[in-house]
């Protein structure tokens, strides 16, 4: 971490010497500006090109720092007019012909093609006394160098920010901003996480839905080297089939009907550099299976409607909530996919086979919507309770959209378990055990629970191999928390 630090504060310092460069050379574009009228005045010894153009558009005189920047002698450009000195290409841009029109002062950019120097033209149209138009003088001002320092200071910007992001990778490495739980099933995850995200390998996330696979995919990103490139999401099941292609590999111009007049960088182009979550995957169509495949294999695409190939650098992390097993074997996803893919895969479990964590969650939903509501409501135990005694056929998305519910419903601070059963629809029919107590502490609340779920797979199973089936767990699992809790326990 102190290397890091060290290199920051020295990118701090670079940035503020090429800043202070910046500011001196713009400050002299400034003084050019305010001054060209009379610089060819002081003639030879400026170091800025100036030529005079008479009524007729032919150039009358030039300076030496004219030549100096150009490389343009004096014998092949005096007396020639503009239109003969556009033929020969000498500038990409040329404002002699606007002023000549319209009699107003211009600036321009310009590149001067010889040496491919950067130029800032200042062009002013002179009058006598009388008010007549008489001549125009231009004066060119060589910024290559002052180019060259945005270029550096960007450069500084960018390796500034990927240092930040391994910074901060660095101290918020252990804490879990959007994945809560401390299950034993959440705590085997979190450790894979930690081991994958810092990689670039393929990452498969299954789940059932609202598990919270997209949660998960941006722990591996904001854990991950590529944290603060761009981190792109897409379902595959959102977007029409014949729009998917285009959507994912971008097109050409005119590539199909209907197509936009010019070009359009797909998103895997979009997130060269970063991430993309391919939501839905098993939704993907057999007929761009293949293609994701060679995106995998090659790093590269090819636009719709293009033939030349684009490089790209893009780390894939996919999810689904089907079993991409069952759906090989009735061929509707292709196996060499699947396995380029699946190079780490990540099984979220249901919220139900982990209930210990659901305080967690709803701590952190309840912050998130008392924010967004501008409320201050709390929970009791009896809530937390009530919300581990149902089993969430929705999972994690119903917890939220219930807790979204108590918050906006509940006219009382203080969340109880009537606060769940109000929330939660009552065609489920549930039921919470009244004898839970708001006088206990949430981890005798919790214990209750246990209780009671242990010896109801313990009478349904009759052993404790049975029961750890029933709430699928290990049986040494059942037989420890059972005897922590006073139960009884037959072994087979």
């Amino acid at each position: 971490m102190k290397k890091y630090i060290n290199e920051l504060e020295n990118l701090k310092n670079e940035k503020e010497v090429i800043e202070k460069k910046l500011f001196v050379a713009e400050n002299k574009i400034i003084e050019l500006e305010k001054e060209n009228l009379t610089a060819f005045a002081v003639g030879d010894v400026v170091m800025d090109g100036i030529f005079v153009l008479n009524l007729d558009g032919v150039i009358t005189k030039i300076n030496k720092g004219y030549t100096d920047i150009t490389g343009i002698e004096e014998k092949d450009i005096l007396g020639k007019s503009i239109w003969e000195i556009e033929q020969e290409k000498y500038f990409t841009e040329d404002i002699s012909f606007e002023i000549l029109k319209t009699r107003k002062k211009t600036t321009a950019m310009a590149t001067i093609l010889k040496n491919d120097k950067r130029v800032l033209m200042t062009g002013s149209p002179i009058f006598d006394k009388n008010g007549e138009f008489i001549k125009i003088i231009v004066v060119i001002r060589d910024i290559t160098s002052l180019i060259n320092l945005r270029e550096q200071l960007e450069k500084v910007e960018e390796k500034k920010r990927i240092i930040q992001n391994k910074l901060n990778t660095l101290i918020n490495v252990e804490e879990w901003k959007h994945f809560k739980g401390n299950s034993p099933k959440v705590n085997e995850i979190k450790e894979l996480i930690k081991y994958v995200a810092p990689t670039d390998a393929s990452i498969f996330i299954i789940g059932d839905t609202g598990t919270g696979k997209e949660v998960v995919a941006k722990e591996i990103y904001e854990r991950s080297k590529r944290f603060g490139s761009p981190y792109i999401k897409i379902n595959c099941a959102a977007i029409p089939e014949n729009l998917l292609e285009s959507e994912l590999f971008g097109y050409e111009k005119g590539a199909f009907t209907g197509a936009d007049n010019k070009a359009k960088k797909g998103l895997f182009e979009i997130a060269n550099g970063g991430t993309i979550l391919l939501d839905e995957i098993t939704e993907l169509p057999l007929s761009l299976q293949p293609k994701l495949l060679r995106v995998l294999q090659e790093r590269e695409i090819t636009p719709l409607g293009g033939i030349k190939s684009i490089k790209i650098d893009t780390r894939v992390i996919v999810a689904c909530n089907k079993d991409p097993e069952v759906l090989i074997k009735k061929g509707l996803f292709r196996a060499d996919l699947f396995y380029r893919l699946n190079v780490f895969p990540i099984n979220l479990p249901s919220l139900k086979d982990r209930k210990e964590d659901i305080p967690d969650i709803s701590m952190l939903f309840l912050e998130r919507f008392n924010k967004t509501y501008d409320k201050n409501k709390v929970f009791d135990n009896t809530a937390f309770f009530a919300l581990m005694s149902y089993n969430w056929p929705g999972n994690v998305r119903e917890l939220e959209n219930t807790l979204e519910r108590m918050t906006i419903m509940s006219p009382n601070k203080i969340l109880t378990n009537i606060d769940v059963k109000m929330a939660i629809d009552i065609n489920k029919n549930f039921s919470i055990d009244e004898k839970t107590s708001d006088t206990l502490s949430l981890k005798e609340n919790v214990n209750n629970l246990e209780r009671q779920l242990i010896e109801e797979a313990l009478k349904k199973g009759g052993s404790s191999y049975a029961a750890a089936e029933i709430l699928k767990t290990t049986q040494p699992t059942i037989v420890r928390k059972a005897k922590s809790l006073g139960i009884k326990v037959r072994q087979k």
